[in-house]
């Protein structure tokens, strides 16, 4: 009986030490997200080399509309994909927004193994606007991101003057109390914020980022653009709390932030609906 409760507790030291911050900085091989429809010959293709020697696979989506009224970067969630944004892309051609799709590093067609929650993809992102302005001199461009790309979002909006507003969907306020909260809901509350940090902290060292200087609501307080949040109120993955946290923490008088009523991480735009489409237009009208 002690034999077998010290190899249990070897075993759960084990994962703890070694396995838990693989599982923190790999991106899961799938995601809940649905692929959408969209006009696959609309999108033209292309590639972009990271800072670090990376290769980043995105697309382009030009507008349908004679005059492009900005560009909006895309930056998809953990686990996700360029496809999955290609739906909202051909939406915003119909309303003279140009797009730019991508696979985030360690995602999809990228290059990358591990993902550092905006440490390193912010850098990504300038490269990407830099991309834009040769190809589109003097537009304005914004960027829009969901879950993590929504702290990835943020954090470039502090560091790259070349963007002028974002949309920040379902994200989380800081890294550090995040992956707590994800490991405690899968343990049914019997998480550790101990065990929690310290393998945050190895995540870090085995991916070369600091865990530390991740807090999107830290940033947030740096930011004059203006933002548009959205947050289901039913958001189990990422409570409805951390968007709140981030819009007190902004600055501008220019901020806005939506809570979808029953909508949980998956769901906000289904349940959202008309309204909320409706006033992500006006939003992105007004940045024009």
């Amino acid at each position: 009986m002690l034999s077998t409760a010290f190899i249990l507790l070897f075993v759960g030291w084990l994962a703890a030490e070694f396995l838990s911050p693989f599982l923190i900085i790999i991106p899961p091989p799938g995601h809940r997200y649905d692929i959408p429809d969209f006009d696959r010959g609309s999108f033209q293709n292309f590639e972009l080399v990271t800072s670090d020697h990376l290769k980043l696979s995105a697309a382009f989506r030009p507008s349908n509309q004679s005059e492009t009224q900005s560009v909006v970067i895309f930056v998809h969630g953990i686990g996700g994909k360029k496809e999955h944004f290609m739906g909202m892309a051909d939406w915003l051609a119909n309303q003279g927004f140009a797009s730019v799709v991508f696979d985030g590093r360690a995602h999809g067609q990228s290059g990358g193994r591990y993902c550092t929650f905006g440490y390193k993809e912010k850098q990504d992102i300038r490269v990407i606007v830099n991309w834009i302005q040769e190809k589109l001199p003097g537009v304005k461009i914004g960027i829009w991101g969901n879950s993590l790309g929504g702290a990835i979002a943020l954090q470039s909006l502090a560091i790259e003057p070349h963007l002028s507003f974002g949309i920040v969907q379902s994200t989380f306020a800081d890294l550090e109390q995040v992956v707590f909260d994800y490991r405690n809901r899968i343990l049914q509350g019997l998480g550790s914020r101990k065990i929690s940090n310290r393998a945050l902290r190895r995540a870090g060292w085995i991916a070369d980022f600091d865990p530390g200087s991740v807090c999107p609501a830290q940033v947030a307080s740096q930011l004059e653009q203006p933002i548009l949040l959205i947050h289901g109120e039913q958001d189990e993955n990422i409570s409805v709390d951390n968007g709140e946290q981030i819009y007190q923490a902004l600055p501008s008088s220019n901020k806005h932030f939506i809570r979808v009523p029953g909508a949980d991480h998956f769901d906000v735009f289904d349940k959202g609906g008309p309204r909320l489409h409706d006033e992500l237009i006006y939003f992105l009208a007004q940045q024009r």
